[in-house]
């Protein structure tokens, strides 16, 4: 994992948003965040669908995380001002990140789908343990992952 230089500006606060205790309510909302005062980290973005549901809701994208190159290209094209970061989430450093309100996922879900093997943890599509590593390293106030049915099954 890439360590941050002591030096180095956090992404937020390069933004003029400081990092906010979560246990901490109200405060002042930074012009950056959007019209809910909220502002998110996506991980497996896609296309963008989750993302512009977020975006009419009124809440802000700092960061878009997606492996895949079309699909990050198709992000940078409809939304030229949304920060689109093509990596994998596995290596993926969140640190710059430390503030956001939400960090939102559309995982995979073949590992967990009825429709699917249920491979769960035995499946190289399984990206909970990076998405929990990624909120570990955030410290949001909420968490959003889409689900799907078999996800919560307990053999997982």
């Amino acid at each position: 994992m890439k360590r941050r230089s002591v030096n180095e500006t956090p992404f937020l606060a390069g933004l003029g948003i400081e990092p906010e205790n979560p246990w901490i309510t109200g405060g002042l909302r930074r012009a950056f965040k959007g019209k809910s005062g909220l502002v998110t980290l996506e991980l497996c973005a896609g296309g963008g669908g989750q993302a512009i549901g977020l975006e009419q809701a009124g809440i802000n994208h700092v960061g878009l995380v997606e492996i895949d190159a079309r699909a990050c290209s198709t992000l940078r094209q409809n939304r030229p001002k949304w920060n689109v970061i093509q990596q994998d989430m596995s290596v993926f450093d969140a640190s710059p990140f430390v503030g956001v309100d939400i960090v939102s996922a559309g995982l995979p879900c073949p590992p967990f789908s009825v429709a699917g093997k249920q491979l769960g943890k035995s499946d190289e599509r399984n990206l909970f343990p990076s998405m929990i590593r990624i909120v570990d390293q955030v410290r949001p106030r909420a968490v959003m992952v889409e689900n799907v049915r078999g996800i919560l099954d307990g053999c997982y």
